[in-house]
């Protein structure tokens, strides 16, 4: 009689991540350049939004419109630095996750094919196909949606620490003076 499979957890979460950093090491240089390009993006739209403070503070104080045009334009640089980061690591990430999937499709073929007959028998082919399926696609959403939303959260939240503590760098405030 055929099993049928439930959705349940990995037994060994350990094991299971293991295989899937092992996965995502084979394309490293990939994956750190969604992760750079993942701050950068960020990192420029932190930045951007506390570049409005220098703005509005230099406009209302002075009433200068050539400083309020230069803020405006390096904020709008800043802000396109933000957007080709993002275009460009979205459009990495989801080379890089084709690439692993291939890998782990490829590896699932082969084991496969390693498999006894009496596996087949024992169970439902359907089953096999929905569990490849699913869990494949859960992969693919995670790398996807995921694994940059993961850095972008990091970054600001560090960024957001940082800054709060008071260790925001003059710089970012003095440049519109």
């Amino acid at each position: 009689m055929a099993r049928v499979y439930s959705g349940k957890r990995p037994q060994n979460l350990k094991r299971t991540l293991g295989a899937v950093s092992r996965y995502l090491g084979r394309h490293r240089v990939l994956i750190a350049l969604v992760a750079l390009l993942a701050a950068l993006s960020a990192s420029a739209n932190l930045l951007g939004t506390y570049m409005i403070r220098p703005i509005v503070n230099q406009v209302v104080a002075q009433g200068s419109v050539s400083g309020l045009m230069a803020g405006v334009g390096i904020t709008a640089s800043i802000y396109a630095v933000g957007v080709l980061s993002t275009l460009g690591y979205t459009q990495i990430m989801v080379r890089a996750a084709q690439k692993i999937l291939l890998d782990i499709r490829r590896d699932l073929y082969h084991r496969l094919q390693t498999l006894p007959l009496r596996f087949f028998d024992q169970n439902r082919k359907g089953d096999l196909m929905s569990l490849f399926t699913n869990d494949v696609d859960t992969i693919s959403d995670a790398l996807n949606n995921s694994f940059a939303v993961v850095i972008q959260s990091m970054v600001q939240l560090c960024c957001c620490c940082f800054s709060s503590t008071g260790g925001c760098p003059s710089w970012c405030w003095r440049a519109m003076e």
